[in-house]
């Protein structure tokens, strides 16, 4: 068998299911295999860009629980491909990135896109190297089996995150034999099994029960643990109450009571009250950033634990009491079964009353044209989120991108039952979302949707990868907050800089105009609201009318709301009250 063979059949019988990625010379090889020996079990996606490809891939991981895979040629394709597993390895996704390279008897002669480092070329090994778990080089045939089971099984063992394995295009063609007897059959056989120091969980249990107070804070790396519905039948259990980073929102059922909302810096003041009175802090599966711990800078590190693989982020943020080093699943599982054998609940806490920042309208930027104002009917994010919240999709997955609507979206609504949130916090780059929406669609079950929120910065930087769900006719709504400028950066030169408006504006775009050229109105819904009254008619004419097909929806935005973002408001910002039976209606209540 030769390589470019045993890396496909390989992918395909361990269920990854899609690569993600652009061909080239030096990754066509990869792209044949597929073609030929896939199956219909494994499909190749083609990005518009290898950046999108690698963020549909780490998507995919997120959402699924799985090995995301992104291929990628040599020189430009593998620098843009950069960009993607930076985030991933941020955020500890674990993504395979197969990178193609000239020929082995070519480097550092004169090769097309050269990456070997000799001379004046990119060192590719060195590079991926700054941004990954590993970087594994393909050579020579007797290590070919051992090498690329090391690449997998360090991208989803410990601390998860991505891995690049560079293939040289006359590697592709070495026979390296059938895969060996005992070679892992599956990607649970693949991960070196998880683990958790049983002391320390054991201790840990202890100090929940002795607490009088507490508050479970939980992030995106429990639903990448072994078992993230231990962690959230170990909190209703005792009656914990739990809070989520910015990242982590659906990792708990936000209809629960014991739902606290959201700990970061488009999170509630709220629950920045309830976590600084709390006398234990228990981080799960977060390192507690700033962008989760900026509103609790007091902290006090003798009052929380941590449970992580890698708890070094968070033991170097608050010094923490008690650190679990392990699986946050498993962790739980143990805490759960020493809670069989000495069951207890938390004392009963008083009465919780989650509160929202009040929206309000952002000074005019002096710099805007004539008649970008808040006039009439014109449409506010805020009022279009409250609109949009109801037709968020239950049992389906919400994509974020960078910028106020990102955190507006966080701060004023709930993600729905069964649903998964996701947004890149790693790198915090613009345009993630519209190729990740492609990645948490695909494998997901007959009747899921996506739906996207992201600003017209966004769409600007990758808004092509829209035409890639048309392409694959996904069911994913992209909403487009368009206000013509980076609104985010606009509101912190307003701020900090006296208002000293740069590199922030553009020329109107018409985008709604521009996503009708991306397919036929049988095979992408396309509509722009700038009133209420038009978000609602649009809204009701996809849901009801054209659901599975992909769809664009623009939003007007012509006048900028303050972000509710706490490291740009007063400390004396307005909050309103949101009483938890009507969380469905948080929205309304808060813009109204």
């Amino acid at each position: 068998m030769r390589v470019s063979d045993a890396l496909v059949t390989l992918l395909r019988d361990w269920d990854t299911r899609y690569v993600f990625g652009v061909s080239g010379a030096n990754i066509e090889h990869l792209h044949d295999a597929v073609h030929r020996l896939g199956e219909g079990r494994l499909q190749s996606v083609m990005a518009r860009r290898e950046d999108g490809a690698a963020f549909m891939a780490d998507a995919r991981a997120r959402v699924h629980r799985t090995l995301g895979v992104c291929c990628a040629t040599s020189g430009g394709g593998m620098m843009n491909l950069a960009v993607g597993l930076a985030e991933s390895y941020a955020e500890s996704v674990p993504v395979l990135a197969l990178i193609g390279q000239p020929p082995t008897t070519l480097e550092g002669r004169g090769a097309f896109q050269d990456s070997s480092g000799i001379g004046r070329t990119v060192d590719a090994e060195a590079m991926l190297g700054a941004i990954t778990k590993k970087v594994v080089k393909l050579g020579p045939p007797e290590t070919f089996w051992r090498d690329v089971l090391d690449a997998a099984r360090t991208a989803l063992s410990g601390r998860p995150g991505p891995v690049a394995v560079l293939v040289p295009r006359d590697v592709y063609e070495v026979e390296v034999g059938d895969r060996p007897d005992g070679f892992p059959a599956t990607l649970a056989d693949v991960a070196e099994r998880p683990a958790f120091d049983r002391e320390a969980a054991h201790t840990l249990f202890d100090a929940i029960r002795r607490a009088k107070r507490p508050v479970f804070v939980l992030g995106h790396g429990v639903r990448r643990s072994g078992d993230p519905s231990a962690v959230v039948r170990f909190a209703q259990r005792t009656g914990v109450r739990v809070a989520t980073t910015m990242g982590a929102r659906g990792e708990f059922p936000n209809d629960d009571p014991l739902y606290l909302g959201v700990l970061g810096v488009a999170g509630h003041t709220s629950v920045v009250d309830t976590v600084l009175d709390a006398d234990l802090v228990v981080a799960v599966g977060t390192g507690l950033n700033m962008m989760t711990r900026g509103p609790v800078p007091g902290l006090n590190g003798a009052a929380v634990a941590v449970v992580n693989p890698d708890p070094g982020e968070a033991i170097r943020a608050v010094a923490p009491r008690l650190v679990v080093r392990g699986d946050a699943g498993l962790t739980f599982e143990h805490l759960l079964r020493l809670w069989d054998d000495e069951p207890f609940e938390v004392p009963a806490p008083a009465a919780y009353e989650l509160r929202r920042f009040l929206p309000r309208l952002a000074p005019p930027v002096p710099s805007r044209p004539s008649g970008h104002g808040a006039d009439g009917d014109d449409l506010r994010q805020s009022e279009a989120i409250s609109l949009l919240t109801a037709y968020l999709p239950r049992d389906g997955h919400v994509v974020l991108d960078a910028g106020n609507c990102a955190s507006a979206a966080i701060h004023l609504s709930d993600v729905p039952a069964g649903g998964t949130s996701t947004i890149a916090l790693g790198m915090g780059g613009m345009g993630y979302s519209l190729a990740a929406a492609v990645g948490a669609q695909l494998g997901s079950p007959a009747g899921t949707r996506t739906t996207v929120l992201c600003g017209d910065g966004a769409f600007l930087m990758n808004g092509l990868e829209l035409h890639t769900a048309v392409d694959l006719q996904l069911p994913v709504l992209f909403v487009i907050f368009n206000n013509n400028m980076h609104g985010m950066c606009a509101t912190r030169q307003q701020t900090f800089f006296d208002a000293r408006i740069e590199c922030v504006q553009y020329a109107p775009v018409d985008v709604a105009q521009v996503a009708r050229g991306l397919g036929p109105s049988d095979r992408l819904w396309v509509g722009s609201a700038g009133t209420a009254a038009e978000l609602r008619a649009h809204l009701a004419d996809y849901h009801e009318r054209h659901p599975d097909l992909p769809g664009v929806l623009e939003l007007r935005i012509p006048a900028e709301e303050m972000p509710p973002f706490t490291t740009l408001l007063p400390p004396d910002e307005p909050t309103v009250p949101v009483p938890s039976p009507a969380r469905a209606l948080s929205c309304a209540a808060v813009s109204s």
